[in-house]
């Protein structure tokens, strides 16, 4: 019987608590100073049916506003890896704390959580709770089309409040992405003819070696 190193059992613990690597780089914004955020003013009535980008689990939550762009295209062939996302969520109370999930989803595969949020507040129906995120796709998301899936969770009890996917509402279906490991600058290979570098290159070379010894006899001189 083959035996165990007792050195395997000391890393045991190494192992089981390095953290894996993150699907994206993400940087989170709160209300940032900007011309929206500073010309923005709470909402006199809650926006509640009628609208495709609602799709509330409760009552007390939905989203009123998402904001999607795509940049970073180093192979040109427009599938990108960076993703920004600015949403807006109201809530029928004065103010619940809450996190997001943000997933990409696509037919046959499992979904990909590429954040989770820290802890923001929702106040009411005001326009400058907002939050946002950038995030820098760099593995586990190969080239295609997918779905972009927001839910947010009670921060005190952990329930699921209100969720929105591509079903929802044609801005976030079919985002064209893929992360970095897919998204390389092609190589150019410049050839040359082998030929004509060999015989230029002996000929800047003799006249070199020529002008040198001119050189050297006038220097003599």
């Amino acid at each position: 019987m083959r035996k165990i190193s007792p050195f395997v059992f000391l890393l045991l613990p190494w192992i089981s608590l390095a953290a894996e690597t993150p699907v994206a780089n993400t940087q989170e914004s709160f209300s940032l100073p900007s011309e929206v955020a500073r010309t923005a003013t709470p909402k006199a009535q809650p926006l509640k049916g009628g609208s495709n980008l609602i799709q509330a689990v409760e009552n007390n939550v939905w989203f009123d506003s998402i904001d999607i762009s795509l940049s970073g295209d180093r192979n040109d062939n427009a599938f990108f890896h960076n993703l920004y996302i600015r949403f807006d969520a109201d809530t029928a109370y004065n103010e619940v704390p809450v996190f997001v999930h943000y997933a990409l989803r696509r037919p046959g595969q499992p979904e990909v959580i590429i954040h989770t949020s820290s802890v923001f507040t929702l106040y009411g129906t005001s326009a400058n709770d907002w939050f946002a995120i950038e995030s820098e796709l760099v593995h586990s998301v190969p080239t295609g089309y997918y779905d972009l899936v927001l839910r947010v969770y009670d921060a005190d009890y952990g329930d699921l409040l209100a969720e929105i996917s591509g079903n929802d509402s044609g801005a976030l279906a079919d985002l064209a992405l893929e992360d970095l490991t897919y998204d390389r600058a092609p190589v150019v290979i410049v050839e040359e003819d082998s030929g004509s570098w060999h015989w230029g290159g002996l000929a800047a070379l003799l006249l070199l070696s020529a002008f040198r010894k001119q050189a050297l006899r006038l220097h003599r001189a």
